[in-house]
């Protein structure tokens, strides 16, 4: 067996990193599924209630998402309290100091998304509870004085979807960086892995919370889903040719897809392709089957059969996410820095 350099990714990052590079994903992914969804609202009023819901989670998720993963990279970078100078990193040759920019606009973008979309005039999402009434006026307050016309609120989210796909590619950019050392963070296929996989888990993630809460008839879900298949499919394609670059590259490279055939064939083989991508697909057929030969609006047991089914189709496809970050890191081997 190759020897590698002792320190390796995974021994360096360890799980937090590749859980941070999930919910960077998420967030992102949500994100533009959510501003999508906000501008089909208007394109199909028959299904606005569905999309506006779709286009709520988005941002709510790419909030609560970030929100959590940001610590957790702040934190494992050793120095938090440095991000209060984030205005003072200026090396736009740095991917690092690209990313910093890309979390900060995105937090905005997404808290003022969900302000607009969530409080206010329309009133998207409520606090319960008495005592809290207080709280829910100030905030309706804060939106409706805040909310700009709809047509810049809605160039605003156009924005934000661009800014959100930067942030599901700008970590597999800055991987890769590093491919002529580390095989497995491809130049050319790790960063359109991490968008199909992003904007899959954003779907998953977004439409999911719209299936749980809305149901599935006159909401959209189905042409989401639709959409997430052609997607997997495209990420299907990538990581074939991600392994097909490892297994003719140097002999590091094919150390990496060793790997995968061995010690990491149950997260990679079980946890990204069976049940993230080959599962998913063979659910959502099954359910186009069920829609196709039936009318949901008029089966309520069928329809409920649909959201369950929905639910888990989406529910496989973030776990298949996860699986996938904590494989880039995990298969990172590097190329010795010594001849053997």
């Amino acid at each position: 067996m190759t020897a590698v350099s002792p320190l390796l990714p995974s021994q360096f990052w360890s799980l937090s990193i590749g859980v941070y590079l999930f919910l960077g994903g998420l967030a992102g992914g949500a994100y533009v599924t959510g501003a999508v969804a906000d501008f089909l609202s208007v394109r199909d009023p028959s299904r606005r209630e569905g999309y506006l819901a779709t286009a709520r989670w988005g941002m709510v998720l790419g909030v609560l998402a970030l929100a959590i993963g940001g610590p957790i990279l702040l934190f494992h970078l050793g120095e938090p309290q440095h991000v209060l100078l984030f205005w003072l990193f200026t090396n736009f040759d740095s991917w690092m100091t690209i990313g910093i920019w890309v979390i900060v606009l995105f937090m905005v973008l997404s808290i003022l998304q969900a302000l607009w979309l969530g409080f206010g005039a329309d009133r998207g999402f409520s606090i319960p509870g008495d005592v809290l009434s207080g709280v829910t006026e100030l905030i309706d307050t804060i939106a409706d004085v805040t909310r700009p016309s709809e047509g810049v609120r809605r160039g605003l989210n156009a924005f934000g979807a661009l800014v959100g796909v930067l942030l599901i590619v700008y970590t597999a950019l800055l991987l890769s960086a590093s491919s002529q050392v580390v095989p497995m963070w491809d130049a050319t296929w790790l960063p359109p892995l991490f968008l199909a996989s992003g904007l899959s888990m954003g779907i998953a993630a977004a439409v999911g919370a719209t299936t749980l809460t809305k149901g599935v008839t006159d909401t959209g879900v189905t042409m989401f889903s639709v959409a997430d298949d052609v997607i997997i499919v495209a990420e299907m394609v990538v990581i074939y040719l991600l392994l097909a670059t490892l297994v003719n590259g140097g002999p590091t490279a094919v150390e990496t897809q060793t790997y995968l055939l061995t010690e990491g064939n149950l997260i990679f083989w079980g946890g990204v392709v069976a049940a993230g991508l080959l599962l998913p697909l063979a659910i959502s057929g099954g359910l186009l089957a069920l829609e196709w030969r039936y009318d949901l609006h008029e089966n309520p047991r069928l329809e409920r059969l649909a959201t369950a089914g929905y639910a888990t189709k989406f529910g496989f496809v973030i776990f298949g996410g996860l699986m996938l970050r904590l494989t880039i890191i995990y298969a990172a081997l590097n190329v010795p820095l010594f001849g053997v």
